[in-house]
């Protein structure tokens, strides 16, 4: 079989390629890891008028690192079936390693990806079918490189939100907006459908592209102008294009193990509790009435602070998409029984 040179410029030649490489009977062809890529990959930022000189401003260089970080966690959940790409090794970290080219002081960005899909597509072969690594690389670097794409996203982001939106002069300002790319939404669409029948590497792959547009779209919404790979976008169509509808938030009921840090009574008609995980990693400052605590409580928690010990005790955790917005204290208990010999030992 002879190799396959991938020219981006266009959605019809990729879904062409795509074709191709799907109609192949031997997931295992050896043709699969000679895909020829050639120069073109890459996400291309223009800054007309940027704020800085001789260096990345820092709401790109923010968008290129979510890119690099995708990467990464592609690469990992591909060889490791997990994301953590703290398990990859140095040595492939270097190789997939993103270039980003500074010319005009900081008015030209070129995140160079040329080196890093077909070290990526090599990485992927071995792990998984030659055919489905071929597939997932060739899309992957369709969706983030191609010159069409990010804006047929922004098109396809534009049109879910006219339908979720209430407010009706986001609407308007939405349906204002004019994108370059709603020609091409339809072959995004197949492309994501392609990617979604590749099993939990394609839907890591979508994800990726997801989270690099979406840090592109928020680096734009810092910058007066932007040109992100020949789509051109004002501060402000960024930032009516980054709004999502307005999600309620979700109770979550919740028996876990705390640590009081600080209780500020100063106060006498709000007191203020300071408590963190055990592992100190997360903290959530509380405010209530101290009038609304039981005196075992009170006890509990001031013997708590003193001691420095973990307690158990039940919170009401408001969320948004995992995200916690609000913690509200319940009450202190009992250790659940499954655990309390390990709480013991602590």
């Amino acid at each position: 079989m002879a190799k396959w040179t991938f020219d981006a410029g266009n959605p019809e030649a990729a879904l062409v390629l795509l074709d191709q490489l799907l109609s192949v009977e031997n997931q295992f062809d050896d043709a699969f890891s000679e895909i020829k890529f050639g120069d073109w990959p890459e996400v291309h930022v223009y800054l007309p008028k940027p704020t800085t000189s001789s260096s990345i401003t820092p709401p790109f260089m923010e968008a290129f690192l979510e890119l690099q970080k995708q990467i990464y966690q592609l690469a990992a959940q591909a060889t490791t079936g997990s994301s953590d790409s703290g398990q990859l090794s140095e040595a492939l970290k270097d190789r997939l390693q993103i270039s980003v080219v500074v010319t005009g002081g900081s008015s030209d960005l070129r995140a160079k990806l040329e080196k890093v899909m077909p070290e990526l597509l090599t990485t992927m072969i071995g792990k998984m079918t030659g055919k489905q690594a071929a597939v997932v690389i060739v899309c992957l670097a369709t969706l983030i490189a191609g010159h069409w794409s990010f804006s047929a996203w922004l098109e396809q982001r534009r049109v879910v939100q006219i339908e979720e939106l209430k407010s009706k002069d986001h609407v308007e300002a939405l349906r204002a907006l004019s994108l370059s790319g709603t020609a091409h939404v339809d072959s995004l669409t197949k492309i994501i459908a392609i990617l979604e029948k590749q099993g939990e590497i394609g839907q890591r792959a979508i994800e990726a592209v997801s989270a690099t547009n979406d840090a592109l779209l928020k680096a734009a919404t810092k910058s007066n102008e932007s040109v992100i790979n020949d789509t051109h976008l004002s501060r402000q169509e960024a930032e009516i294009l980054r709004t999502t509808p307005r999600k309620k938030p979700e109770l979550r009921l919740a028996t876990q193990r705390m640590r009081v840090l600080d209780i500020n009574t100063s106060d006498p008609n709000e007191l203020s509790i300071l408590l963190s995980t055990p592992d100190r990693k997360l903290q959530y400052r509380i405010k209530f009435v101290d009038g609304l605590f039981s005196k075992d409580d009170r006890k509990a928690l001031f013997d708590a602070l003193d001691s420095r010990d973990s307690i158990w005790m039940e919170l009401a955790f408001r969320e948004i998409d995992g995200d916690v917005r609000s913690v509200q204290f319940v009450r202190t208990t009992a250790a659940p029984q499954s655990t309390s010999s390990l709480d013991a030992s602590d």
